[in-house]
């Protein structure tokens, strides 16, 4: 099987390097490497003595493990020869020789896929961003690609999941190994709406050092990396790096000069990346490139109805805005998304998450106090990040509403 000599190439390799394309540059195939003499392996110019050690010992033991744990397992393959190899991927340096997927992988080559990154340690104000963002390219067909971090990541990924839109996330783990833990409902609905991919094999951990090294694939399947909040230490930078170097655009939101959440977003634009206000600003680039698969319109439409329904309700004798009010939130409903459903909203859709936080907010009011009574349900901790994700989510959805002292009440 020509799949196992692809795993077994991508494990002497290593991820990250460009060592598989040299060998694949000079001998025809990897079933051709693993038949090589010690001698020519030994001769090989541009392969790393630890790979040259790997392929000499032509065990294939290990990829023939991983090609059967995935086969039972209903994990994709995805090799450098394959014909649904994104080509966008293919030219990148050091592009993986081999992907594991679940769900199902988008169109890559005919669809405009845009990567949202951000901090993990990011500010409630990042947060809405991000999810209204994800939200509005994913209603008018663009493909968010992030890399389910805490964060701006996960607010991006749940903002597209909200339109119905595609959404694609890049692991820095095993495709069975779910990072961080409390983004397992995430994981799941991601698969149902697109993909997760990862060039890590199976079971393998989430190491600090696979993150900087995923980025390279985040940035290589789209056509632009967009940045919404990102301090000057920020893995989100190393994926914007990677994209400039990958001769593929970098957008970025502005921020405060005070603020270090936004110190390298803001570094970002002063070296030229495009400075954005939403989903918009990066769609009026590639609109004319994708007249089939683009609709900018959509999120002019749903701004004009969300308005108009955060500002029904302020008139005074006007006995017929509930009706009124009940018909926009259909118009929203049916141009945009079937999840996004205001003020009685279908519980039977919610994550564990969702449902834990929309109980407590019967019951509470103040962050912490919310916070606490989610963790009691579900019997476990969540981070501020994600709680937050999922508020904003609700707000934007006219579930619940924000009120002063950083409270929430369902609306």
């Amino acid at each position: 099987m020509d799949t196992v000599y692809w795993i077994w190439l991508s494990l002497c390799c290593g991820e990250g390097n460009n060592i598989g394309s040299v060998l694949l540059d000079k001998y025809e195939d990897p079933k051709a490497i693993y038949n090589l003499e010690k001698e020519e392996i030994e001769n090989t110019s541009g392969v790393s003595e630890r790979a040259k050690a790997a392929l000499c010992r032509k065990d294939i033991s290990e990829a023939e493990r991983i090609f059967e744990h995935c086969q039972r397992e209903n994990i994709g393959i995805m090799t450098l020869d394959s014909p649904v190899y994104p080509e966008r991927l293919r030219r990148i340096y050091a592009k993986p020789l081999v992907l594991y997927y679940r769900g199902r992988i988008p169109n890559i080559d005919e669809d405009l896929l845009i990567a949202c990154v951000g901090t993990r340690k990011c500010s409630e104000n990042g947060i809405k961003i991000a999810y209204r963002l994800g939200a509005e390219l994913g209603a008018a067909g663009a493909v968010v690609v992030s890399g389910m971090a805490r964060g701006i990541d996960g607010a991006c990924a749940r903002g597209a999941l909200s339109a119905n839109g595609k959404t694609i996330a890049v692991l820095g783990s095993g495709i069975d190994v779910i990072y961080p833990p409390e983004h397992k409902d995430l994981y799941n609905r991601i698969i149902k709406n697109g993909a997760v991919i990862t060039e890590y094999a199976p079971g393998s951990a989430p190491e600090g050092h696979h993150f900087p090294t995923r980025n390279r694939i985040i940035s290589g399947l789209c056509q632009g990396t967009c940045v919404i909040e990102a301090d000057a230490k920020s893995g989100a930078l190393i994926t914007a790096e990677k994209a400039e170097i990958q001769g593929r655009d970098v957008f970025a939101f502005p921020g405060s000069v005070l603020d270090p959440k936004s110190e390298g977003t803001n570094e970002l634009i002063k070296n030229g990346a495009t400075l954005v206000r939403g989903a918009l600003d990066i769609l009026k680039e590639y609109q004319f490139l994708y007249p089939h698969k683009i609709f900018s319109e959509k999120i002019k439409e749903r701004r004009m109805l969300s308005e108009r329904i955060n500002s029904d309700g302020d008139g005074k004798n006007d006995a017929d805005k509930p009706a009124k009010k009940k018909n926009i939130l259909n118009a929203l409903k049916g141009a945009f998304s079937k999840t996004e459903q205001k003020n009685k909203p279908d519980t039977a859709r919610f994550s564990d998450m969702e449902l834990a936080v929309y109980k407590a907010l019967a019951e509470c009011s103040a962050i912490d106090e919310i916070k606490a009574f989610s963790e009691k349900m579900l019997g476990k901790s969540i981070g501020t990040s994600e709680l937050l994700a999922v508020l904003t989510s609700f707000e934007i959805e006219g579930i619940c509403k924000a009120k002063p002292g950083g409270s929430y009440e369902l609306c």
